[in-house]
This record gives C-alpha cells, sequence and structure tokens, in this order.
C-alpha cells in the first residue's frame, strides 16, 4: 500500500535523520597519541655515538641505547587511569623511533598524566616464542625483536645501555636488563590539563630520557670502571641498582 506523503511524513523522515545525525556523533571514535622521545646528558641534547664527561669528568662514550615500553596508560581527569595495550620497542639511535596510542571512546577526555612500564610485561616475557607472533615486524616478533631476546627461558632484555669510558686505556661497560625482578613503572603528571579530542589524530607527547641520570643518581652512582657489566642473570643487584636508575631518569617535555 503506497503511503501518502503528508507534512506529518515529512517531520518523522526529519526526525528520523536528526536522531542519525545525533547517534552518528555518538559512535566509537579513536583518538592517537604520538610518543617521541628525545634523549639528554645532564639536562642538555644528547645523541647515541656521542661522548660527554661523567661525574668524575672523564669523558664516556654512549654507544648503544634501546628499551622495550609497555603497560601504558593515561589519566583522565574524571575517570583516572585509563590502560592502552601497546607495546614499543626504542632505539635511541633511530630517527623517528615512536610510540602510538590507541585511546577508544566516545567523548573528548582532559588528560593530566601518563604511565608506562619500563620493559615487558609477565606474561609476554618468558617462555614465549617470537615466532608465535602472525607479524614477525611486532615488537616482540621474531624481527621486531632481533637483538632483544635472550631465548624461550630468558625472555625479552628489557633495555640495554653500552658504551666505554674513554679513559687509557679504554673500559667498555654493559647493562643489559631483562626478567620480571627488573621490570620498573615510571609515572608523569603535568598540571595543566589537556584536551584530548575525541578521534583527534595529532596529539603529541615528547619524553626525555637524560642518559647521563641512568648513571648518576641522588642516592646511587654507578661508575663503569668498578661495575662494568650486567645481564642481569650474571650480576642482578647491579641490574636492579641500573633499572632503579633508569626509571629515575624520564621526564616530560614542557
Amino acid at each position: 500500500m503506497k503511503i501518502p506523503f503528508t507534512p506529518l511524513t515529512h517531520l518523522g523522515i526529519c526526525a528520523s535523520v536528526l536522531l542519525f545525525a545525533t547517534t552518528g556523533c555518538t559512535r566509537q571514535k579513536d583518538a592517537e597519541i604520538r610518543i617521541d622521545f628525545d634523549l639528554q646528558w645532564d639536562g642538555s641534547h644528547f645523541e647515541v655515538k656521542n661522548s660527554a664527561p661523567d661525574g668524575q669528568g672523564r669523558l664516556l662514550r654512549l654507544e648503544r641505547l634501546e628499551c622495550y615500553l609497555s603497560d601504558f596508560a593515561i589519566h583522565d581527569v574524571d575517570e583516572g587511569w585509563l590502560a592502552i595495550d601497546t607495546v614499543a620497542r626504542i632505539d635511541f639511535s633511530s630517527y623517528g623511533s615512536h610510540a602510538l596510542l590507541t585511546i577508544p571512546g566516545e567523548k573528548d577526555r582532559s588528560i593530566d598524566g601518563l604511565r608506562m612500564g619500563l620493559g615487558v610485561p609477565r606474561d609476554r616475557n618468558v617462555n614465549v616464542d617470537p615466532a608465535s607472533y602472525s607479524d614477525p615486524n611486532h615488537p616482540l616478533g621474531y624481527t621486531g625483536s632481533a637483538g632483544l631476546h635472550w631465548g624461550w627461558a630468558a625472555g625479552y632484555i628489557f633495555s640495554v645501555y653500552e658504551g666505554r669510558l674513554l679513559t687509557e686505556p679504554n673500559i667498555p661497560f654493559t647493562y643489559h636488563a631483562g626478567n620480571d625482578t627488573t621490570f620498573r613503572t615510571t609515572e608523569l603528571m603535568w598540571e595543566e590539563p589537556w584536551l584530548l579530542e575525541c578521534g583527534g589524530k595529532d596529539h603529541n607527547i615528547t619524553l626525555v630520557l637524560d642518559a647521563y641520570k641512568c648513571l648518576h643518581g641522588a642516592e646511587d652512582t654507578i661508575d663503569p670502571e668498578i661495575d662494568p657489566e650486567t645481564h642481569t642473570g650474571n650480576n642482578l643487584p647491579l641490574a636492579i641498582r641500573w633499572v632503579d636508575l633508569y626509571q629515575n631518569a624520564w621526564s616530560i617535555q614542557p
């Protein structure tokens, strides 16, 4: 049966269109935050392969600095911490190395904090075959983890800090942390919340790691001449000292 077109019918069509438009605005719209990384040495910009004086005035050359970051969360002023399931491998010698956080939601958010794990979560660390990832380039996959995986039993290397003291003779140092005991979390907050628009893709945060503070802290200092090496298993106390300093070496760029 043909329904005649009347003003009431027209009103119903308009209402339906308005309802569709309104509900369309509340559909799931993922927002993205790109986290970039900057390296410093005692507060000044620094690059891997460069050298700078340590706390005793000796020149130190940093030759490799890499890490895994995971267990991210952002702090919503109204809702508190919102977990984001992302694992990133950051190579400080590689330009553009970054982490991308995808935040699902149907509304704008006010953000005033970021939290991240320094390492690989316990349930993804040991007894995991990197080849089990369908994407070999995943940070924990076969190709993506190359150089940062010890094997099934030992798991992933959470952080790598290598270089040498440019003394005569040179003194090489190597700090590799990589079991569940050395997993740490760092939390960075800021005073003025910023707006994370629903569906926005242009949000950037820059995190800073101070490589000097990875060796020099308020309560501990690692002297590479005295403590030159840990692969965690062979020197767990030194690995723990390293990650405790490393944990406190992070900041957020204003």
